[in-house]
């Protein structure tokens, strides 16, 4: 049994693949047994996270496992560099597309969920980790008996392209001119990759790292009231403060360049309203914008200019039409230079803390398993999320590409930017 990968999914089978993180700190000792037997219990309830992918002539396909090939816990001690070393094994092409690891220490526990991204996004993704510890709490109370499970579920969901809604060849042929057109103009800056071929090779174990930035809660609640005052929304706020990291991280000699963000669509309920948030399957597009941002840049102005631009192209349906003309789009190289990656996770619920446990933090993020230092520059990747009463970005990169310096100096001024504005929030 089979299901052949949608066209809008065939770039995460690509030579550079995704996955998303899901990383948990647990004080009170997990307990591993309980924790395999509950990612053993998920695994049934979608086809998904039981597939490989296989490739057959020209098309992809996700398989189902056998029984003896289905992942379980990986449990190692979390001594220093062993975070580091989960985040670069990837889900390799053939083998599972989910995978669990317990780091155990002796005051917390680190809990790591990895799904890749060609059976999953954000939402379902987050959704796959919470179902996980709800699994653990009623494994642990005796509500939950294996024996007594459904059949594992085999049908998988339907692809995004299946939902949307038809386009004629003209209707794409008109979006495709309309991007070419705005794409004309000055040209798009990117980061320098500084670390590029200027130390030693990097080993392959440590290509991928993630630079945090993390608000107190006090701290977030005057950031939210200060959106809420400028009327600016907190992701426009926020995408506003990390272009304005960009451009001060930019040489000197691209004044006159342009910064491009590409910020995530998820399309789950505007095509699939009654599809739940644990069907695992990919529904995100994105949305590319071009924004003028020069050294001073009026955060507040910027935020809003962001967020109209990306609520009026939803609205538009240029996030369906992204994916509908994805093929016609690939091969104009001027539609893709960027400045920033977005992934517009905001606000979630934290997953339940088991009985004798508390989950005092969790983090998600998206790790891809290449980068190219030979371009010489690319975007900012940025994953902000608010959970458990704090706000905070996931920066993930590759330290074949950023040096330690570039990511420290773009943490620190969008953190000063961001607590500049939550100073200013009203009393």
């Amino acid at each position: 049994m089979r299901r052949r990968i949608a066209r809008s999914e065939r770039m995460y089978v690509s030579e550079i693949r995704t996955q998303a993180l899901q990383i948990c700190v647990v004080r009170g000792g997990v307990d591993a047994q309980l924790l395999d037997e509950a990612f053993t219990a998920v695994l049934t309830e979608a086809p998904g996270p039981r597939s490989r992918l296989e490739k057959d002539g020209d098309e992809y396909y996700l398989t189902l496992l056998e029984s003896n090939e289905l992942p379980r816990l990986h449990v190692r001690p979390n001594e220093p560099g062993a975070r580091l070393e989960e985040y670069n094994k990837p889900l390799y092409f053939g083998g599972p597309l989910a995978r669990a690891v317990l780091l155990t220490g002796s005051d917390e526990d680190v809990v790591m969920f990895g799904v890749d991204h060609a059976i999953c996004d954000g939402r379902s993704a987050t959704e796959f980790c919470r179902r996980i510890w709800q699994r653990y709490i009623d494994i642990q109370s005796g509500n939950y008996s294996p024996g007594e499970q459904q059949q594992p579920q085999q049908q998988w969901p339907a692809p995004l392209d299946d939902l949307l809604p038809a386009r004629s060849e003209a209707e794409l042929d008109a979006y495709l001119r309309a991007r070419l057109e705005r794409a004309e103009g000055a040209p798009v800056a990117s980061l320098p990759f500084r670390a590029a071929g200027s130390v030693p090779a990097v080993p392959a174990e440590s290509l991928m790292t993630s630079r945090r930035l993390r608000l107190t809660e006090g701290e977030t609640i005057s950031l939210m009231a200060f959106a809420r005052g400028a009327k600016v929304s907190v992701n426009g706020l926020v995408a506003a403060a990390l272009l304005a990291a960009v451009r001060a991280g930019l040489p000197e000699g691209l004044d006159d360049h342009r910064l491009s963000s590409f910020c995530t669509v998820d399309l789950r309920d505007q095509v699939a309203p009654d599809l739940s948030h644990a069907a695992m399957v990919p529904m995100v597009s994105w949305y590319r914008d071009l924004l003028e941002v020069p050294d001073a840049v009026d955060l507040v102005e910027l935020g809003k200019r962001f967020t109209t631009g990306l609520r009026a192209g939803v609205e538009r349906g240029e996030a369906a039409m992204e994916m509908q003309a994805l093929d016609l789009l690939l091969p104009h190289a001027q539609l893709w230079p960027t400045s920033l990656v977005l992934t517009n996770i905001g606000r979630i619920e934290g997953p339940p803390s088991p009985k004798g446990l508390e989950i005092v933090d969790m983090t998600k993020f998206p790790l891809s398993s290449r980068w190219d230092p030979e371009r010489g520059a690319g975007p900012l990747l940025a994953s902000p999320t608010t959970i458990y009463g704090r706000f905070s970005i996931e920066m993930p990169y590759s330290t074949q590409c950023f040096t330690t310096e570039q990511m420290d100096s773009i943490h620190d001024h969008v953190r000063d930017s961001l607590l500049a504005c939550a100073d200013r929030a009203p009393v």
